[in-house]
């Protein structure tokens, strides 16, 4: 039969759930700017019931367990979309590096810097012996070789520069698989003995969140609680065990793999996060551009010298004499290409004209068609064309980059938004949670006292 005391142990429970209650909604309170922290409610649950000849009565209420709130199907397209969102940032921002050294359209872009030596070959085709436009004319093929290697030895410089970045990273990587690792350990611990450990749990899915900027992972949850990553479809965490990243260079073509340590290692598989976007503009997009610019000063450097050799320059010396079969550039690439030191020392060694007679400038005119001579892809296109191809499709590259950039960053803002919707803290809500457990205590605690009015009664009529 209950009694009495059965009523003071059902509000003795009511209290105590009232209590764990404003616990956690106070600890919710305590994280409402905690980075990761998922807001996390008491499951309460009825007390197993007294079974009496009338029925069931209740004894109160107990807490089944304290749960997290966690979406985890918001969790993988969160992932998702920042692993997309990594990669292009860092094409954006990798390929607007690159057009910075380009500078198109600008002074000094090689555009007008090769338009303008061209120019100066047809103003001395028209004054061939004139020395004021062979010093202009030297200046501007200074200023274009220059220009080349200028540009050639700032757009090595990102790339090496990609190399740091890309080790930065890997440092970066290594650090999270090895707290993921440690958190697996600590958790799968915890929750042996105890509920879900809660806290914990937040601080590797906030990992999870930052190495998906990184790498392309897939992740489960094995049987013990302890996440299991993958990156290309190779292990990068189990259990308590991790895998480190480590980058290595192929000495002939200076290109880098970034590999998975253990005991045959093996090179990462990359697909998405910055370290796949790192990797791709150092060993292909970049490397690609710098092809282009050395072919651009190869074909510039053997179409000139082609002509230039068999022409003439103005007649020097004692007797005057006309120097002949000197090339106007050396070099082959855009990381050598420089003015032949005879016509640095002497312009009068520029040859303008084909025989050396007075006023005939052929040599200078043929020069100065070759802006328009198409002599690149199966003659299709001339040097300026060639050129700007390269210009167009960095721009065209540009502008997918940041469109997927601003859709993926619309995208991860969008899904963040629902995560923080369903997990996080709502300090009105947890008010009114508080002001709940509150009352309840209250009608609790007024039960108690009017058992105790009971008791004292009881008593004192014995």
């Amino acid at each position: 039969m209950p009694g009495i005391f059965q009523t003071l142990d059902i509000a003795r429970r009511a209290i105590w759930a009232s209590r764990l209650g404003i616990d956690v909604t106070s600890h919710n309170i305590a994280n409402v700017n905690t980075p990761g922290y998922s807001r996390q409610l008491v499951n309460f649950e009825a007390a197993s019931p007294l079974q009496l000849l009338k029925g069931q009565l209740g004894l109160g209420v107990e807490a089944d367990d304290i749960r997290r709130v966690r979406n985890q199907l918001l969790d993988l397209q969160y992932r998702q979309a920042n692993q997309s969102l990594g990669k292009n940032q860092i094409k954006e921002n990798t390929l607007y590096q690159v057009e910075t050294i380009l500078q198109e359209p600008a002074e000094n872009s090689l555009g007008n810097l090769l338009n303008d030596f061209f120019s100066e070959f047809s103003n001395l085709a028209t004054e061939p012996e004139n020395m004021t436009i062979r010093n202009v004319l030297l200046q501007k093929a200074i200023a274009l070789s220059d220009g080349f290697r200028e540009k050639y030895n700032r757009l090595t410089e990102t790339r090496d520069s990609l190399r740091s970045d890309i080790e930065n990273v890997v440092n970066q990587v290594n650090n999270i698989t090895r707290e993921i690792a440690d958190l697996n350990a600590k958790i799968s611990v915890a929750e042996s003995t105890m509920g879900s450990a809660n806290d914990l749990r937040d601080r590797r899915d906030l990992l999870l969140d930052q190495l998906s900027e990184f790498v392309n992972i897939q992740y489960r949850e094995d049987s013990e609680g302890q996440f299991v990553v993958t990156a290309g479809g190779q292990s990068l965490v189990t259990g308590h065990d991790y895998r480190e990243l480590s980058v290595e260079t192929d000495t002939e073509t200076q290109k880098l793999t970034v590999t998975i340590k253990g005991p045959n290692d093996q090179p990462l598989q990359l697909r998405n996060g910055r370290l796949s976007g790192l990797v791709e503009m150092h060993n292909t997009t970049i490397p690609e551009i710098i092809d282009r610019l050395n072919t651009l000063a190869g074909k510039l450097i053997e179409e000139v010298n082609r002509v230039h050799k068999f022409g003439k320059g103005l007649p020097v010396g004692q007797p005057p004499q006309s120097a002949t079969g000197l090339n106007f550039f050396t070099g082959s690439d855009a990381a050598s290409i420089n003015v032949s030191p005879e016509i640095v020392d002497n312009v009068a060694n520029i040859a303008a004209s084909i025989d050396g007679s007075p006023g005939n400038s052929d040599v200078a005119l043929t020069i100065a068609n070759l802006r328009n001579r198409k002599v690149f892809n199966s003659n299709a296109e001339t040097l300026t064309d060639y050129y700007n191809t390269t210009i167009t499709n960095l721009g065209t590259d540009i502008e997918v980059a940041r469109t997927n950039r601003v859709n993926q960053e619309k995208l991860k803002d969008q899904i963040q938004n629902q995560r923080n919707a369903e997990s996080g803290v709502s300090l009105d809500e947890e008010m009114t949670q508080l002001i709940k457990y509150q009352r309840t205590m209250e009608a609790s605690a007024r039960i108690v006292r009017v058992v105790d009015e009971i008791l004292n009664t009881v008593i004192n009529m014995i």
